[in-house]
C-alpha cells in the first residue's frame, strides 16, 4: 500500500476512532457528516434503532454535508461499494432523496439495506422476530377457528352464519397478508443490490457479494 502509506505520511494519519453508536444506522450517520447522529435525526431510544424496511420514508436527510460532499467541492469523483443503511426514499417509490448519489457520493454500487440473517435462506431472521410469531400464530389461529366453524356448519352441528364465515375468512387473508409480506418476503424488499439508482438484483445473491463489491472497488479506483 506505498500509496496510502505515502497519503499518511504527507498528511494525518488518524490512530484512533470513537463510534458514535452501537449499531448500524446512527453510527453510520455520525461517520458520514461528522456530528452526532441525534442531529440528522438517525438517532433512536426505542426498540428499533435502525432502517428496518427499504420502503419506509426515513434516512440522512439530504441537505446534511457529508464527507463526500466536500470532497466533490474540492473536485474529487467520489464512490461508495457497500453498504449504505441510511434510508432510500422520501414521499414516494423513486424519488431517492436519501440516496448516496444525493449526498455526495458520484457512483454506488452495493447494499442500500444491511446483511441481515433474513438475507441469507437458512440463517432464520433478525427483524422483530417475536412480531413475527404473533402474527404466524394469529394467522394460524384465525385458519384453525374458521376450518371449525366450516366442519361445524356442514355437520349439522351448530348452525354457523354464512356472514361470520366470510368475516372470519377475510380476517384471515387480512393476518396472512399483515404476517406474509412484510416478513416473509423481507428478502426480496430489502436484500438487493442498486448500481446507482437501479435495482440490478433482487435478491440479492450472497455467495458471491464479496467478490462483487471488491471487483467494482477496484474498477471505480481505477
Amino acid at each position: 500500500t506505498p500509496n496510502i502509506d505515502r497519503l499518511a505520511s504527507e498528511g494525518v494519519k488518524l490512530t484512533q476512532y470513537i463510534a458514535a453508536a452501537p449499531l448500524c444506522t446512527p453510527s453510520r450517520a455520525a461517520f458520514m457528516t461528522g456530528r452526532y447522529p441525534l442531529r440528522s435525526g438517525m438517532a433512536s431510544t426505542g426498540r428499533v434503532q435502525v432502517l428496518l424496511f427499504l420502503g419506509g420514508s426515513g434516512g440522512l436527510p439530504p441537505n446534511e454535508t457529508t464527507f463526500a460532499k466536500r470532497l466533490q467541492q474540492q473536485g474529487y469523483t467520489t464512490g461508495l461499494v457497500g453498504k449504505w443503511h441510511l434510508g432510500v426514499n422520501c414521499e414516494s417509490r423513486g424519488d431517492h432523496c436519501h440516496h448516496p448519489n444525493q449526498l455526495g457520493f458520484s457512483y454506488f454500487y452495493g447494499l442500500p439495506f444491511t446483511l441481515f440473517n433474513d438475507c441469507v435462506p437458512g440463517e432464520g431472521s433478525d427483524v422483530l422476530v417475536d412480531l413475527q410469531l404473533t402474527l404466524q400464530h394469529l394467522t394460524l389461529m384465525l385458519g384453525l377457528g374458521l376450518f371449525t366453524m366450516v366442519c361445524v356448519h356442514l355437520c349439522g352441528v351448530l348452525e354457523v352464519s354464512l356472514w361470520l364465515l366470510v368475516l372470519l375468512f377475510f380476517l384471515c387473508i387480512v393476518a396472512a397478508a399483515v404476517w406474509y409480506v412484510p416478513f416473509v418476503l423481507l428478502r426480496t424488499w430489502n436484500c438487493i443490490i442498486m448500481r446507482n439508482q437501479d435495482v440490478i438484483e433482487q435478491p440479492m445473491t450472497v455467495e458471491t457479494l464479496p467478490q462483487r463489491l471488491l471487483t467494482e472497488a477496484q474498477k471505480f479506483i481505477r
